[in-house]
């Protein structure tokens, strides 16, 4: 019995469908990763009530944000990436909170998980933006792990202390007050 003509390369064949294959593999191994890391670890996640975990990231800008530099100070982080729908309608909502009560006291740090994305593509996005408060890409998911970060957009308010008081995938109803509160203290 003869075996059928193996078809090369430029026809479509096995090569092909392997390239593709280990494209898709590629780009969904990551969020693999993340899930088992974030599902397979219970009790990771950062909770209202509990206080802000140690962390450092370098912004986009040159400077090192931390626990320590955002002590003292009420503070919104917001966890994100670029092709996050729900990330793309917080982050000019939070660049409308940052323009209002920053110069008050709140300080804003945006956090992209690199989860799937890029730091290329997480830096063009910002500079086409011209959002008012950092952010930086969290090479290797080390602080979105730290932080138990589950899903993006998650925002966390923090008060003054480094205690967490909200955490949601959306700014409060209510955050004009939430924001006042935060700043009074």
């Amino acid at each position: 019995m003869a075996l059928p003509p193996s078809r090369g390369r430029s026809e479509g064949g096995w090569g092909r469908r392997a390239e593709m294959s280990m494209t898709k593999i590629a780009k969904v191994l990551p969020i693999v990763m993340w899930f088992l890391i974030v599902t397979v670890s219970p009790g990771w996640s950062v909770e209202v009530g509990e206080p802000l975990p140690d962390f450092a990231i370098q912004t986009f800008d040159g400077s090192r944000l931390s626990r320590a530099t955002l002590e003292g100070k009420p503070s919104l982080l917001i966890f994100w990436n670029t092709w996050c729908p729900y990330c793309m309608e917080e982050l000019p909502k939070i660049n409308r909170v940052a323009e209002k009560f920053g110069p008050g006291g709140l300080a804003v740090l945006a956090i992209n998980t690199g989860i799937n994305d890029n730091e290329g593509k997480a830096r063009a996005y910002w500079e086409k933006s011209r959002y008012v408060f950092p952010t930086g890409f969290d090479h290797n998911f080390e602080i979105t792990t730290v932080f138990g970060v589950r899903g993006v957009p998650t925002i966390f308010l923090v008060d003054s202390k480094g205690v967490v008081r909200y955490k949601q995938a959306v700014l409060p109803g209510d955050m004009e007050e939430r924001f006042k509160k935060l700043i009074a203290k």
